[in-house]
């Protein structure tokens, strides 16, 4: 009974401290700590039921395999039985389905009699050919590959080189230069290949590995193929008779020192002159492009040079009404406590001691004001509103207020002011410290990409 009542109180204890410290805890935060809790339980739900319903083993011990000319696939499983213990980690390596060696025959042969239909492209035939065509190199839905290869069957072996090559190996017909009324008769050299089922024996048993990737190469199929000349618009046989023209004439006029270019062609006249570089109207817009830059830049910098100065402003505040309170303390009036004020701080620049802040600058402008022998309320009055913050709107109405009630309660009251003084400043300092770190926060995202590029990039080209 007395352990039971150990526990309970213990439990309480433990009950209670856990409510005091998230009592302690800000409701902002509280409810940000609930909403990453929460997200993180529904990613791990969604993460579950999809590998739940997505199995790789059925019926206890059967793995789908890929289909057709894909790669293996590895995956990791758990055998049971191995260990009367736990369960034994495996990774096992599962190859791609394959054809037999008569099923491939029959699919080159499939392949074959339906040629026709992958490599023609627009509305032409195999019977005549004019514009390119689409040899592919790989039949993802068969897992099969080809490869291409022309010849032309002519009985001049001049025209053999000649036409060659007059179809390229990705389907590119080069038939700008046969002659009009021409037709070159050859035919597609067609060899496919393909993993196939390996036909095991003794020898092969051993090198069982290297076997398996070994592809099945088909004989080579002859699609027939009648190339004619390219139809061309006309206005690219004016271009192309023009260039014939400019040709002969480079060739007939070699010996002279010019070449005399034709001014007529098939009743047009024609006239030459260089081509325009218009790469310079680019610059006045890439000018435009600088200046509005520039001047948002502008800004910019004035919006930093405000904010810099404010900072610099605050920060200096309780120096100088802690100042204000000595010297006023020491019998000195307000003027003159300004003046020394600004006196020691010109000392304290010229021997290179401190910065020359803009509290420096405001406080030599005062005393400026002071020589030129202006009123006192004035000069008060100006430095606030020039300054413009409420700090020193505060200390201006402070000396205001007591110039006409009398002194009598000034360093009471400059007292408590300073204490507000060295409060805000502890408050400018500790945000001067956050943007700071917030500044860092780029170049470390920067660095964190530069070491996920170097992570992910070998990952994802070791698993290619």
């Amino acid at each position: 009974m007395k352990q039971y009542s150990k526990f309970k109180s213990l439990l309480k204890n433990c009950r209670n401290s856990l409510y005091s410290k998230f009592k302690k805890i800000p409701q902002k935060v509280l409810k940000e700590q609930i909403l990453c809790i929460a997200v993180s339980l529904i990613l791990s739900a969604l993460v579950f039921f999809s590998s739940a319903g997505s199995s790789i083993v059925t019926d206890g011990s059967s793995i789908k395999r890929s289909s057709y000319g894909s790669s293996n696939r590895t995956f990791s499983l758990e055998v049971s039985g191995l260990s009367k213990e736990n369960d034994i980690p495996l990774d096992i390596t599962v190859s791609p389905r394959r054809y037999t060696k008569d099923e491939a025959d029959e699919v080159f042969k499939n392949i074959v009699e339906n040629i026709e239909g992958i490599i023609i492209k627009d509305d032409q035939s195999l019977a005549c050919v004019s514009k390119d065509l689409n040899l592919v190199t790989r039949l993802k839905d068969y897992g099969v590959e080809l490869s291409w290869d022309f010849y032309p069957e002519t009985g001049d072996p001049s025209d053999y080189r000649k036409y060659r090559h007059l179809i390229d190996d990705d389907g590119k017909v080069k038939n700008e230069d046969i002659p009009d009324g021409t037709v070159v008769t050859g035919y597609l050299s067609l060899v496919m290949s393909t993993y196939i089922v390996p036909e095991k024996t003794d020898s092969e048993q051993q090198n069982q590995k290297d076997y398996l990737k070994v592809k099945y190469h088909s004989e080579p199929y002859k699609i027939y193929v009648n190339v004619v000349p390219k139809e061309l618009s006309e206005y690219e046989l004016l271009l192309k008779a023009l260039n014939e023209k400019i040709s002969e004439a480079n060739i007939s006029g070699i010996g002279s020192d010019t070449l005399i270019l034709p001014t007529e062609l098939n009743g047009l006249n024609l006239s030459y002159h260089e081509a325009q570089d218009n790469t310079y109207l680019i610059f006045p817009f890439l000018g435009l492009i600088a200046a509005a830059a520039l001047y948002l830049r502008q800004g910019s910098i004035e919006k930093e040079e405000k904010k810099k100065r404010e900072s610099l402003l605050m920060l200096d505040y309780s120096d100088l009404v802690s100042k204000l309170m000595v010297y006023t303390g020491a019998g000195l009036t307000i003027k003159n406590s300004f003046l020394t004020i600004s006196e020691n701080y010109d000392r304290l620049i010229k021997r290179n001691l401190r910065p020359d802040r803009p509290l420096c600058k405001e406080l030599r402008t005062l005393c400026y004001q002071f020589q030129r022998n202006m009123p006192e309320s004035e000069v008060y009055i100006d430095f606030g509103k020039r300054i413009n913050l409420k700090p020193y709107t505060k200390l201006v109405s402070l000396i205001e207020q007591n110039r006409k009630n009398g002194t009598k309660n000034l360093r009471s009251m400059l007292e408590l002011e300073m204490n507000d003084a060295f409060e805000q400043r502890k408050t400018t300092a500790k945000r001067l410290g956050e943007e700071a770190g917030t500044k860092l926060l780029l170049p470390l995202f920067l660095m964190l990409a530069i070491v996920m590029v170097i992570i992910i990039v070998p990952a994802l080209t070791a698993i290619q």
